[in-house]
């Protein structure tokens, strides 16, 4: 992967256990140096030390959490950030496997087991990198003037009288495009129709039924059963990429 001209990547390391986290950090090093991606890496012995870290001001683009911790655990602390709006990408490490399927609901990129092997982390850490890479906002017109608009943020994208609205977890922006104009805008990897006039982000998608999918806010939105197919398979994609 090419060096890019962008501040340092910020990972945290995030394990209850001394030899653990070292050996970690030190991996994880290792890899972003031989892959010439400058990286700075800082290491918490507890989930609540990384947490307060965060909530005062502490910015990183990718958690490598232990999952059982002493107190909050990996599990929790994810939930705790995702439900802030954190959105740092996560991978999980843990000598647990049965907490894999769990991971999905915090939309961890990735769940590696113990002992760590370090392809395994090599792997992990250059797909964070990759959606680190990409653009996280796009310009659109927008009802109050051109506007910058985070992509990673946007839950889905409807037709509107004079264009499309955009619905975020708290509020809707009005863009005076087609909806085809905004999803030529976004990555093709995580956006994807699931109606003719419905364009969804599954990162926000919890289940998958029939004929409608659920968000994890838990609206539900219908699927076209013209779809259904295409939609099921980029789901799958998305959540083994």
């Amino acid at each position: 992967m090419p060096n890019q001209a962008r501040a340092p990547l910020r990972i945290a390391v995030c394990d209850d256990e001394a030899l653990d986290r070292a050996q970690i950090a030190q991996m994880a090093q290792e890899i972003l140096r031989a892959e010439e991606i400058p990286a700075e890496i800082a290491c918490f012995a507890s989930a609540g030390a990384l947490l307060h870290a965060i909530q005062t001001g502490g910015a990183f683009q990718i958690l490598l959490l232990d999952v059982m911790m002493e107190g909050m655990d990996g599990m929790e602390l994810a939930a705790a950030l995702r439900a802030g709006q954190e959105e740092a990408a996560i991978v999980f490490i843990s000598s647990n496997r049965e907490m894999a399927l769990r991971g999905y609901e915090v939309a961890a990129a990735r769940y590696l087991a113990k002992p760590l092997d370090a392809e395994k982390l090599r792997e992990a850490l250059l797909h964070c990198c990759a959606a680190y890479l990409q653009p996280r906002e796009i310009v659109l017109p927008t009802s109050e003037g051109q506007s910058k608009v985070n992509v990673r943020a946007i839950v889905y994208v409807e037709p509107w009288d004079r264009g499309v609205r955009l619905h975020f977890a708290h509020k809707k922006v009005e863009v005076r495009m087609s909806i085809s104009q905004v999803a030529a805008l976004l990555p093709e990897h995580q956006f994807t129709y699931c109606h003719r006039t419905l364009l969804v982000n599954l990162a926000y998608v919890r289940h998958l039924r029939y004929c409608e999918l659920e968000l994890k806010s838990g609206e539900r939105l219908p699927i076209s059963k013209y779809r259904l197919a295409q939609f099921k398979s980029e789901f799958m994609k998305y959540l083994k990429a």
